[in-house]
């Protein structure tokens, strides 16, 4: 029994001299239920939506109103022309927009038919099918309103609903992006910040260090490897789409391609910081997943939409590099859009492969020094 104590202290002093695995043993459960809580819903709140009135009368502003009111949809933009809704879906990041006809207060109190037009984004077949059903019922709820008030019309308004970037419904169209994300950061990011914690563990990057070798030679020499694979991987996973699933890629395949390098070296970057910071592969691994490879999965929105999350989450969103690269990403394979309307996805993370990299190299400076 003395024996079975002797190796329980050793082990607790172990367990407790390890910080950062004790740490993130600790943290784990309080992170996944803080994410999985608020972040795993099938209600979705203030969705950006475009409202393109025609009809400029009281019953359209009626109607504007009980979109307002509904706490589903945020209105972002009343464009004039119902062509700048297509430009609002590249720009303003919007999930659907609404034409309301001309006429449509004087068609809505007599006995012609009324009719409103949906334009939906339907790269996200679960949400486009959430919010078209939260349209419909704000609709439905619009009329009950207009015959308690006395005006009633025989011709309910009809909702005629267009579907934009993807009318066949193909749900592959959701997934191949957040697949292509998460392959990058398995690769590049994971085995990256694994291998050069390795060479801390078994103290042969001290040994590098020393040697008349620039350290960012070593660095890119150690990340450069991974990142190919995980370009193979990424050209592997779209020609499988493409030939395998139909799933067209509307714009420039070379901007795709330089898309998806400038992330992996955000994913590298991370990689590297994280390796510069453990102690062990398993330290490496942990803070990987915990720090990138979840958050991709749940404030990215691959799987769940940031607009229903509470603020807090979707500013958290704001400081992963996978939000940026699944919004330009998709924006670019399913929207055609060129580099004009994806600049901004692309300067976001360049500077935070910048700001990555310089913090990494002033750790591995001081491990140097050590």
């Amino acid at each position: 029994m003395k024996e079975l104590i002797a190796i329980l202290q050793k082990e607790l002093i172990h367990i407790y001299r390890d910080k950062v695995s004790l740490f993130l043993v600790l943290a784990m459960p309080l992170v996944l239920i803080l994410l999985f809580g608020f972040t795993i819903s099938t209600e979705i709140r203030n969705a950006k939506i475009s409202v393109c009135d025609l009809a400029q009368d009281a019953q359209s502003k009626a109607l504007i109103d009980a979109f307002r009111a509904s706490g589903y949809f945020k209105i972002v933009h009343f464009p004039q022309n119902p062509n700048e809704i297509n430009h609002d879906f590249k720009e303003k990041q919007i999930k659907a927009g609404i034409i309301i006809p001309a006429h449509f207060g004087s068609q809505l109190l007599s006995d012609k038919e009324s009719q409103i037009q949906v334009i939906s984004d339907i790269s996200d077949i679960n949400v486009a099918s959430v919010l078209n059903n939260y349209i419909e019922s704000v609709v439905s709820h619009f009329e009950e309103e207009v015959n308690e008030s006395g005006h009633y019309s025989d011709n309910p308004i009809q909702v005629s609903i267009q579907m934009l970037y993807n009318p066949e419904l193909n749900s592959v169209y959701m997934f191949v992006p957040g697949i292509i994300t998460l392959i990058m950061i398995i690769i590049t990011a994971l085995m990256s910040s694994i291998t050069l914690a390795r060479e801390t563990e078994t103290n042969t990057m001290r040994m590098m260090l020393i040697t008349p070798v620039k350290k960012i030679y070593i660095v890119v020499g150690k990340v450069i490897p991974y990142m190919g694979l995980s370009l193979l991987s990424t050209i592997m996973i779209l020609g499988i789409s493409v030939w395998v699933f139909k799933m067209p890629i509307e714009g420039n395949i070379f901007l795709l391609l330089l898309l998806c390098i400038i992330f992996m070296f955000t994913a590298a970057s991370f990689g590297l910081l994280v390796s510069s910071i453990s102690n062990t592969q398993l330290d490496a691994m942990m803070i990987t997943m915990m720090g990138l490879f979840l958050p991709t999965v749940l404030l990215s929105g691959f799987l769940f939409p940031l607009d229903n999350m509470p603020f807090i989450f979707q500013i958290l969103a704001d400081i992963f590099p996978a939000k940026w690269f699944i919004l330009a990403i998709k924006d670019v394979m399913i929207k055609g859009a060129g580099i004009a309307d994806i600049w901004h996805y692309i300067l976001i993370l360049a500077v935070m492969s910048v700001v990555l990299l310089r913090f990494s190299m002033s750790q591995i400076d001081k491990r140097r020094k050590q």
